[in-house]
């Protein structure tokens, strides 16, 4: 009796595994083929948009919070970005597919070797929907804001609140939020946000952005992948300029957590 219990778990165990992956697979196929059309789908005039293809490998990922946590601390990322303007607002998502020996919050090895996360953030700009030039001093607009975060794993936060667009020398993009964050982890709480570009140089750039959220049980959460990245074909003294190569800094902090992890990138833009 107890072999025919075992082998009925691991029957079923097997199936949850298969269907769990059929899912992840779909929904792979789904977050690729909308980047696919954000991509290629063409834009008015006025419009702009631009897409990119990140290679990240770092080799310190011990992050149990975010599930970035490998057995040897090691972890390829493959990013999928776009960003796009529209009459009325802006879209921007990412995906990350994620690979390494992962394992789960206590340190136990899962047996998957992938996983992927997925955010996706819309904005309607207020100037536009009023049909009024808001702009304020060194405020460009102001925006009504969004965010979907999930991961193939269960974990999903919504969050909505108000950014703004800031005009600032020396930055080719500065933009702040202020959210009201719910996750399936911790109560309300908000979430200020902030994504910034600017160039150092002819052939030089820093990006990148950072998170500060409250949490239930870890205090205050900092997250920030900030991004040195040198234009090889500015280097090179072309015109070319869609590949770059840097570094990004992996970065997550809470009371009880500080996972700091230096990645080798290369990046590439259509």
């Amino acid at each position: 009796m107890f072999y025919n219990i075992t082998q009925k778990q691991v029957a079923i165990s097997t199936m949850a595994g298969m269907a769990k992956q059929k899912i992840l697979r779909s929904y792979m196929f789904s977050l690729l083929a909308l980047g696919a059309l954000c991509a290629a789908f063409p834009t008015p005039s006025h419009a702009f948009s631009t897409t990119n293809l990140q290679l990240l490998y770092g080799s310190n990922f011990h992050d149990n919070h975010y599930g970035n946590n490998t057995f040897n601390g090691n972890m390829t990322t493959l990013t999928l970005e776009h960003f796009s303007t529209w009459s009325y607002g802006d879209n921007y998502f990412f995906v990350d597919f994620l690979a390494g020996d992962f394992l789960n919050f206590a340190g136990i090895p899962t047996g998957n070797q992938s996983r992927i996360y997925a955010e996706w953030a819309p904005r309607l700009s207020l100037s536009a929907i009023s049909g009024h030039d808001l702009a304020v001093g060194i405020f460009k607009d102001f925006f009504i804001a969004g965010q979907l975060n999930r991961d193939g794993e269960g974990f999903h936060a919504e969050l909505i609140g108000l950014g703004t667009d800031i005009t600032m020398p020396g930055f080719n993009l500065l933009s702040t939020h202020l959210y009201l964050r719910k996750d399936n982890f911790n109560r309300k709480t908000w979430q200020i946000t902030t994504v910034w570009s600017t160039p150092l140089g002819r052939w030089l750039s820093f990006e990148g952005f950072i998170d500060l959220y409250g949490s239930d049980n870890n205090g205050l959460e900092i997250s920030s992948q900030p991004q040195l990245l040198v234009n090889l074909g500015k280097l090179a003294g072309q015109d070319f300029d869609r590949l770059l190569v840097g570094v990004e800094w992996y970065y997550h902090h809470n009371r009880n957590l500080n996972s700091h992890v230096p990645q080798a990138m290369l990046k590439w833009i259509w």
